[in-house]
């Protein structure tokens, strides 16, 4: 049944420039395949959101085929845009905002704050409940003027770090059909040959191919292209895009037609690495809808199963070494596939399709590595432990404050079992003699999903404890209190140290291959550099004593080597360094308007005088904790959002202290 209200809110086609009741036109783009399948309407109502998806989609929270295709193909006629009102005086605006590492519509406080491209997107972003997860700038990322799902902290990440659209991208006159009609063969064994040296490492599975893999060829050609030299880049790179995008989008309406392990393999590539093709791309695409694509092909071809079908071959004997090898390497490709797509769900509100089995975590068994390929067989296990681990931790609930054991219970065995794994980890980059960038990078990947389980859980504590007007104690912390210990001050901590652990392995990361990282990896050290700059601002603003540490040399290093190992201004490693340089920028800038010089080390010591044994504790109905608890009351009842009254509780002193 057709609702009245959507008739008179699409203009007519020939009355678009006239409509007062939308801002989008109806687009020339087929249907989304969803809503091709059930026959409905199919329109975009929303270009300010961070991922295209037509209206019905976004309404019933489905997955929209659009999401992984570019915003300017949905954008308005000139004449709808120029009504926009102050679009030609905001141009420059953008741009030097983004130049601080952020788009204008994130750094801008004003009226635009809020606004439906950020907070609806959110899934608990409905009803009562936006200011419950979406908090006044009251917490640790009130530095950021901006409302942003910080339940979903990468997401967030990549909404920050989102370049403007530009209007550079002319391809149009182009018609290209095949890689052939683009590069020449020398050419696309060459890009082929730098991306199986720099980037299958990544992958662990073989790209070995058996007669023409066209789109495997052009997908490996479309991310090496960012070895070529800039001018040659520009002219060959966006039409490697478009082809490929072109090559996707036929996938979308007829995937039967394309199920297969080559077209998985360029999916999963896709999905991790967003190609290059200077700043006037833009944002990027969503690597999750690629992914999703890509599970679904191979769920399809029953590549779930080879994992069982490999063990079980390898049991009988003698085994078919032929039929063994070719089920390990659909076992190496799904289970690859699954980590994937777990690697670009953690942190983003979204749920993992595939699942790994009892199989799929055997058939690799963790044994010391004598060659390139049992490491990476070895790494493939890793990976699958890692994300198990995480997926463990984030998994788990705390609804209600009746939750509390089984929340510390499930969160502590996942990071019992990231421990373990930390254990075996850590010495693989200096006893073994081989891919050693790659070895460390699994522990920076693992120091990064711990973080992000720390965070979530701390974020799932607080909301537990919100109080029947969705307020929250000063002292919520201590409300949560399993086994009798002060978990979140504990985690809370942790979560710090982590974000700096995260930064000191990029800083000694193999400076050559660092650029060759997935892209979601860049917005992981993204997020820890916030994190930092987060407890920074709180320490000085909520409590009025400064963070010790080397956090700032972290940042600035940090951001600097990624800047260095950027291929262009629209690689993810670029767009993470502008986002910490911004980042610090803010706290630098924040830290101008205190004293220049730090009080004596003894005031740390000294700073318990100010911690009010009775009154407003007393008030909260909470025992007072010891004076000697003073740093980590007052810090972690503002950290992950308390109330602001914390101001009137400990008044700052006129002499800088410090925080260990």
């Amino acid at each position: 049944m057709k609702r009245s209200r959507d008739t008179k809110a699409l203009p007519t086609e020939d009355g678009v420039e006239s409509s007062s009741r939308s801002r989008s036109k109806r687009s020339k783009v087929q249907a989304c395949s969803s809503c091709r399948k059930h026959k409905t309407r199919c329109e975009v109502l929303d270009l300010e959101r961070s991922v295209v998806r037509c209206h019905r989609c976004n309404v019933l929270k489905l997955e929209c085929s659009y999401e992984g295709m570019d915003k300017s193909v949905f954008a308005p006629e000139p004449s709808v845009a120029k009504s926009s009102p102050g679009s030609s005086a905001e141009g420059p605006t953008i741009q030097s905002a983004y130049d601080l590492g952020m788009a204008s519509r994130l750094l801008n406080s004003g009226t635009t704050s809020g606004s439906p491209s950020t907070i609806a997107d959110s899934p608990l972003a409905t009803g009562s409940d936006v200011d419950k997860e979406f908090p006044n700038p009251d917490n640790m990322w009130s530095f950021v003027p901006h409302r942003l799902d910080w339940w979903a902290p990468l997401m967030a990440m990549q909404e920050l770090a989102r370049q403007p659209q530009e209007d550079k991208f002319h391809t149009s006159a182009m018609n290209d059909h095949s890689l052939s009609s683009i590069l020449s063969q020398a050419e696309i064994d060459h890009l082929i040959t730098l991306f199986s040296v720099n980037y299958t490492p990544w992958l662990n599975f073989s790209l070995t191919r058996e007669g023409t893999t066209p789109f495997l060829d052009l997908v490996c050609c479309t991310v090496a292209s960012r070895y070529l030299d800039a001018s040659t880049r520009d002219l060959v790179a966006p039409r490697l895009q478009r082809l490929a995008e072109d090559t996707i989008a036929r996938m979308i309406f007829n995937p039967e037609l394309f199920e297969s392990q080559e077209t998985i393999k360029g999916l999963i590539i896709l999905s991790l690495w967003t190609p290059i093709c200077g700043p006037s791309k833009g944002g990027g695409r969503d690597g999750r809808m690629l992914i999703s694509m890509a599970v679904s092909m191979a769920l399809n071809l029953g590549l779930s199963d080879a994992s069982a079908t490999a063990i079980s071959i390898r049991e009988k004997l003698p085994y078919d070494q032929a039929a063994l090898d070719e089920a390990t390497n659909k076992a190496r490709l799904w289970v690859t596939l699954s980590i994937t797509e777990s690697m670009l769900c953690i942190g983003t509100r979204r749920t993992p399709q595939s699942r790994r089995s009892p199989s799929d975590m055997s058939i690799f068994p963790i044994l010391s590595p004598s060659n390139t390929s049992e490491g990476r067989d070895l790494r493939i296990r890793l990976l699958a432990e890692i994300y198990n681990a995480t997926e463990q931790g984030m998994a788990v609930e705390f609804a209600t404050r009746e939750d509390m054991e089984a929340w510390y219970n499930g969160v502590s065995n996942s990071l019992a079992l990231m421990d373990r794994l930390y254990r075996l980890i850590l010495p693989l980059s200096v006893v073994l003699s081989h891919e050693k960038f790659y070895y460390h990078m699994l522990l920076l990947l693992l120091q990064g999903v711990r973080l992000l389980v720390l965070y979530h859980a701390i974020q799932l504590a607080r909301r537990a404890v919100l109080d029947a007007d969705g307020g929250v104690s000063l002292f919520w912390f201590l409300e949560v209190k399993p086994h009798g210990l002060n978990i979140v001050t504990i985690w809370g901590k942790e979560c710090l140290s982590m974000g700096e652990a995260l930064l000191v392995s990029l800083l000694q990361a193999e400076k050559t291959l660092l650029p060759t990282t997935p892209d979601i990896t860049f917005m992981m050290m993204a997020f820890a550099g916030a994190l930092i700059v987060g407890v920074k601002f709180l320490m000085v603003d909520k409590v009025g004593i400064e963070l010790l540490g080397s956090g700032d040399a972290l940042l600035e290093q940090s951001y600097q080597l990624l800047s260095q190992v950027a291929f262009s201004e629209d690689h993810a490693a670029q767009r993470c360094s502008a986002l910490l340089q911004a980042f610090h920028a803010s706290w630098i800038k924040r830290q101008k308007k205190e004293l220049n010089l730090l009080g004596p080390l003894s005031a740390f010591h000294q700073s318990g005088t100010h911690f009010p044994t009775s009154g407003a504790a007393a008030e909260e109905g909470i025992e007072a904790p010891d004076p000697a608890m003073f740093q980590d009351i007052q810090f972690w009842s503002t950290l992950f959002g308390g109330d602001s009254g914390a101001d009137s509780i400990y008044p700052q002193s006129n002499m800088r202290e410090t925080y260990n």
